[in-house]
């Protein structure tokens, strides 16, 4: 088939577009047309053969899950992973290039899963392979398209390199928001630690860096935040286990607490809060996904700030009103403090109440007595 420069620009920059606004549905749709294959796929694998991630356009909305169930992801089981593995980056690979026509009748995953799912053949690039994870870009083909011809394989070839430099735009943007949020707890002075969703600390600030030294009951070991004593390190995993499962994606997140004991008898306690992170829609990293802010007693304040701001993105305006109610002030009072009007206050507390997921002020000083 032809490709006309004007469709073949608009599909690069639709990808280029999709790593700053998600579009990336839109962007594999367009890449399906111009190759005329029936779906667009920009898929993860992780070392241990999981899915993270699995955007497929124009199928049916089980395939995901089929595809999981399936042992898709392992590279054992599924000769397209496989090749993935093994191939050079951005080398454009059709079926005929890594499995004979006599292993493709009968091997389990064709004949159980591809051809039944109306996916019987692919065209696929691997566009950035680690120790992590592997990302791939892929069009499907249904069975009365046939195999890629090619000069489909030419158009699909000449745009993989835009859809690798797209992802790795969205990478280097999920990497910075580890930087961005440490930073601003060294600025806090506050010990901090963000978690990918592995559960290994991608980033620490200086002060949790000093919390990790000598016998203050924390360590990091390959790469993880343990407690020292064995109860307490049972209760982080299962809080950071909590907060890393849980959807963080359209609903305010829960906050998990450990208390951990350090070292020195008369050392006063520290306290873990432990809460998942805003997700964006689409991740193709193991991006961050867990805040961790250890305090003491007499830090409680300070946390609470943190958290408010940090997590469940309140205005400076509003952290300052929640903390007022939370002393116990009414919206009278807070109204005079600030200069404004009591609508002002009732008003801005409504938006508190959303981010928090709370419908009352005592609802909202229960919660922000756990912070």
């Amino acid at each position: 088939m032809g490709v006309d420069d004007s469709n073949w620009l608009a599909v690069a920059d639709a990808f280029q577009a999709a790593a700053f606004d998600q579009s990336w549905y839109r962007a594999l749709e367009g890449l399906a047309q111009v190759t005329g294959s029936a779906s667009g796929q920009l898929i993860g694998i992780g070392a241990d053969a999981a899915v993270p991630f699995n955007l497929v356009t124009n199928v049916d909305h089980e395939l995901g899950q089929r595809f999981i169930e399936a042992g898709g992801g392992d590279p054992r089981v599924n000769p397209r992973v496989n090749a993935g593995i093994n191939a050079p980056i951005l080398k454009a690979l059709a079926e005929s290039d890594f499995i004979s026509p006599d292993e493709y009748k009968h091997h389990p995953h064709y004949q159980e899963f591809a051809v039944p799912c109306g996916v019987p053949y692919i065209c696929l690039s691997t566009l950035e392979r680690n120790e992590d994870m592997l990302i791939g870009l892929a069009v499907l083909r249904s069975h009365q398209q046939g195999h890629i011809t090619d000069q489909e394989r030419q158009v699909f070839a000449t745009l993989a390199p835009h859809v690798r430099a797209a992802v790795r735009t969205q990478l280097a943007l999920e990497g910075n928001g580890a930087a961005l949020l440490v930073g601003a707890m060294d600025s806090l002075t506050i010990p901090a630690f963000v978690c990918d969703r592995n559960g290994l600390v991608r980033a620490l600030s200086s002060h949790a860096e000093a919390l990790i030294h000598g016998d203050r009951g924390l360590q990091l070991t390959l790469g993880r935040l343990r407690a020292i004593n064995s109860l307490d390190d049972i209760r982080l995993k299962n809080a950071m286990d909590a907060a890393i499962s849980e959807p963080a994606i359209g609903r305010p997140p829960s906050l998990h607490t450990v208390v951990i004991q350090r070292g020195a008898s008369d050392a006063p306690s520290l306290v873990l809060n432990v809460v998942a992170l805003p997700a964006r829609q689409l991740e193709f990293s193991f991006a961050p996904r867990v805040l961790v802010v250890a305090r003491t007693e007499r830090e409680q304040e300070d946390n609470k700030l943190v958290v408010l701001q940090m997590v469940y993105a309140l205005t400076k305006a509003e952290t300052e009103i929640a903390l007022h109610i939370y002393h116990g002030k009414s919206p009278e009072a807070i109204a005079s403090l600030r200069g404004v009007s009591v609508g002002t206050v009732r008003a801005q507390l409504k938006s508190i109440f959303v981010k928090l997921g709370v419908n009352r002020q005592a609802e909202l000083v229960a919660k922000l007595s756990r912070l």
